[in-house]
């Protein structure tokens, strides 16, 4: 295992295979979540996500109970590092993605925010 730590983010990787980011970015308004992995390890990554997204949920609910959360997902084709402004980028709700799937649309939802 390798962890490394800075003033608005961390960094680590485990021995499952996966490199995770977690990062406060523009002005404090955004907390940025990246994973990779090895192939074949795809699933262990989708698990540590999972819990990786309820820790961060779980600490919002607990610190700021009033504060309002969005979660999305940064179009790929825009997705670069770093990330500097998320607000000016597509961004896809994991919920429309959800209903997209579910219902087997052929579209998602999503949002073009600029600054």
């Amino acid at each position: 295992r390798r962890c490394t730590i800075w003033t608005n983010g961390i960094l680590w990787s485990d021995n499952d295979g996966v490199q995770t980011l977690v990062e406060i970015v523009d002005n404090s308004r955004c907390a940025l979540l990246l994973m990779s992995c090895e192939q074949g390890f795809e699933r262990n990554m989708i698990k540590l996500r999972k819990e990786v997204i309820k820790d961060i949920l779980s600490h919002q609910k607990r610190i700021c109970p009033r504060l309002e959360l969005q979660e999305l997902i940064i179009d790929p084709s825009q997705l670069h590092y770093p990330i500097d402004k998320p607000s000016s980028l597509t961004l896809y709700d994991i919920e429309n993605i959800a209903f997209s799937v579910v219902h087997n649309t052929p579209f998602v939802v999503s949002y073009n925010f600029q600054d």
